[in-house]
């Protein structure tokens, strides 16, 4: 099999290591827009590089010929789901991602043509596969497995801020610009920027947190994923305070739009991003890591054995590998036909929580939990 990996940076790098250490890979291409950043992962890894523009369509074509499987690292993904998902259906090559912009969920979710597209095709497409989304939606799916009836699911996420990932960055202030849907009352709505602020009780070393709306898949394509449910919604934030306080001051300061400048040809968010990615931006944005992991937290209610119950799961990541690792191993199984659809899926539409958990938990740092009948937290057992 061929698997070519679109983007070479922090998690690309490390999804391209992963997936070229399998035994049955007969061949990894590491791409991204810069051949040396492509060529250095390549030498590390022991695989082949390319240099490609995601939007040079004719470039990307080529790159995807006779692949197996076409694995997209790059962002921020409500630019560049689209571009390379129709490279993978013009090829007949199957796609896996890890977007996490609400966007990219609410177009190929909520617009049946797809689908569509992607079982004319023959493919699989399969969407959101990091930690959040991803790892969120398939402990959702395992909640609701264990409840006779599922109602509401509740995910809710804290990480840290680093200058030192721009494109993480550029992720969360869109996410936070009040554009994104949560599922209430059997609907999507838009509560807007920084809305639903309520505390989240993790476990430590991370304890509680104020969080609020943003902008994941999981609002999106957990309900389409597992009918029925009445609410799914999304919160996080960022660990530092002050981080939440710039954000914050952007979104309502307008530097989260898009719509170009009169005169200057330049949006705000372009040239926020652009000074965030200069020396003198990464000097004054350069707000100090807490030492904890991100942590994820996921509670499904609704009822079994008649009475109402909620269960609770937990992840906690130090190592940045809660992304990497359930992406490769998805991408895996789909290059492997483990994953045997045609179509659109989300990791909770078609993974089974239980072997998929078990072997991440295996072969990853990710420390996962859920809680007994008295609220005390216990390492998962699938």
């Amino acid at each position: 099999m061929r698997i070519v990996v679109l983007g070479c940076g922090f998690h690309g790098r490390g999804i391209a290591y992963e997936i070229a250490a399998a035994a049955d890979v007969e061949t990894v291409v590491a791409a991204d827009i810069d051949g040396a950043r492509a060529a250095a992962v390549a030498a590390k890894a022991g695989c082949e590089a390319a240099a490609v523009d995601i939007f040079d369509a004719g470039a990307l074509a080529s790159l995807l010929e006779g692949a197996t499987v076409v694995f997209n690292a790059v962002g921020p993904y409500h630019r560049t789901a689209a571009p390379a998902i129709e490279a993978a259906l013009a090829a007949g090559v199957h796609y896996v991602d890890m977007a996490d912009d609400h966007e990219v969920a609410e177009m190929v979710f909520l617009d049946p043509a797809w689908d569509a597209r992607a079982r004319e095709a023959g493919i699989s497409v399969l969407v959101g596969c990091g930690i959040a989304p991803g790892l969120t939606g398939i402990l959702a799916r395992l909640g609701c497995e264990r409840l006779d009836v599922a109602e509401r699911v509740a995910v809710r996420f804290s990480w840290n801020y680093s200058i030192a990932y721009p494109a993480a960055i550029h992720h969360f202030l869109r996410i936070s610009s009040g554009m994104a849907p949560q599922f209430i009352d059997g609907a999507h709505q838009r509560p807007g920027a920084f809305t639903g602020r309520e505390v989240a009780a993790f476990l430590p070393p991370v304890g509680e947190r104020a969080v609020y709306c943003t902008g994941i898949n999981d609002p999106v394509s957990i309900p389409y994923s597992i009918p029925g449910l009445r609410e799914v919604t999304a919160k996080g934030t960022f660990h530092q305070p002050a981080a939440n306080a710039f954000l914050e001051a952007m979104v309502r300061w307008g530097m989260t739009s898009y719509e170009a400048v009169p005169g200057t040809g330049l949006s705000p968010f372009d040239f926020l991003i652009a000074y965030l990615n200069s020396e003198e931006g990464r000097r004054r944005f350069d707000i100090p890591q807490e030492p904890i992991p991100m942590a994820i937290r996921v509670e499904v209610s609704g009822h079994r054995g008649g009475r109402a119950e909620t269960l609770a799961f937990e992840g906690q990541d130090s190592s940045r590998r809660g992304t990497t690792a359930p992406s490769a191993l998805a991408t895996l199984m789909v290059a492997r036909r483990k994953l045997d659809f045609t179509g659109v899926r989300a990791p909770e539409g078609c993974i089974d929580p239980g072997p998929f958990l078990r072997q991440l938990l295996a072969t990853s740092d990710l420390s996962l939990f859920d809680f007994d009948a008295g609220g005390s937290p216990r390492p998962l057992a699938v």
